[in-house]
């Protein structure tokens, strides 16, 4: 996502200067740095793994970008060169790479402590981040039954300290948009459920967060495809997209992609319970669950 942020900020910042790739490769090569058509179409693309930071900061000072733009600039270039091998692994990914590493985790465990918005849809469970201890054990041990005790506390720990770094990090803004259906299945037992819920209420009265039921009455709906994160950051322009298969996770950045998730999710948003109908379902449950 890095890289390719980068990219197309570059190439609004050459179009706002109207200037030609060929007029821009010229006064490059007039300040001894060598490159051409080719490579900079390439960098605008979001195609090349590697950028000397030499060369855009060539081109900040070309554009005329101003402070805070070049700023976030280079700070996109320094998160999205780091070769793998010397990126700065979170420490919980190192621990615990056996695991993560075959779901491709670690690109989201490196973007949702930078988000400033997360817009979460979850049809079938209570989203990771509003998890409780005792319900997120039951979740992952339940899904993924082939797991040994230790790997399973081991997702455990991993799926508590996102919580924990988002609750540090920049986010301005958390939306849970969460299926009545998800609140009704029972994981683990009873208690669990009525600890989940009771947790649920407790987070809705943080101000950056903001939980909505859509309820069962909405009937067949694009959501049901399945879970996504919407995220956003401070940096960039695009929003990002990731999805969560049963192996792996994936994401997505092309603009296209990303506004259909957006679409859905602002949708379903409206049509979901509004924040105090969504306390009073929340607590109609709860009293359910202590009969």
């Amino acid at each position: 996502m890095t890289l390719s942020e980068l990219g197309r900020r570059i190439e609004v910042l050459r179009e706002n200067r109207d200037v030609t790739q060929a007029m821009v490769v010229a006064w490059l090569h007039e300040r001894g740095i060598k490159t051409d058509t080719s490579a900079l179409s390439r960098i605008e693309g979001g195609k090349r793994r590697a950028v000397p930071r030499e060369l855009i900061e060539a081109l900040l000072e070309y554009y005329q970008a101003d402070d805070q733009t070049a700023r976030q600039i280079l700070d996109l270039l320094t998160t999205g060169t780091a070769s793998p091998g010397r990126r700065r692994r979170p420490g919980l990914w190192r621990r615990h790479a056996e695991l993560l590493g075959p779901m491709n985790f670690q690109g989201y465990l490196e973007q949702e402590p930078q988000a400033s918005t997360l817009r979460n849809y979850e049809p079938e469970l209570v989203p990771g981040l509003l998890q409780s201890e005792r319900y997120a054990l039951h979740a992952i041990s339940t899904m993924r039954p082939e797991l040994k005790p230790a790997d399973v506390r081991g997702l455990l720990e991993v799926r508590l300290d996102r919580q924990r770094k988002i609750a540090d990090g920049p986010l301005h803004m958390f939306q849970a948009l969460i299926e009545e259906g998800a609140l009704g299945r029972t994981v683990g037992d009873r208690s669990v459920m009525r600890e989940q819920l009771e947790h649920l209420l407790r987070a809705e009265e943080n101000p950056r967060t903001s939980i909505r039921i859509l309820p069962r009455n909405v009937g067949c709906h694009p959501g049901l495809a399945g879970a996504f994160m919407l995220m956003s950051f401070p940096q960039a322009n695009r929003d990002v997209a990731w999805v969560e298969t049963m192996n792996r996770s994936l994401y997505f950045e092309k603009e296209g992609e990303v506004d259909r998730y957006t679409e859905v999710f602002t949708g379903l948003w409206e049509r979901a319970l509004d924040p105090v109908a969504t306390r009073t379902l929340l607590k109609d449950m709860i009293k359910e669950l202590q009969k």
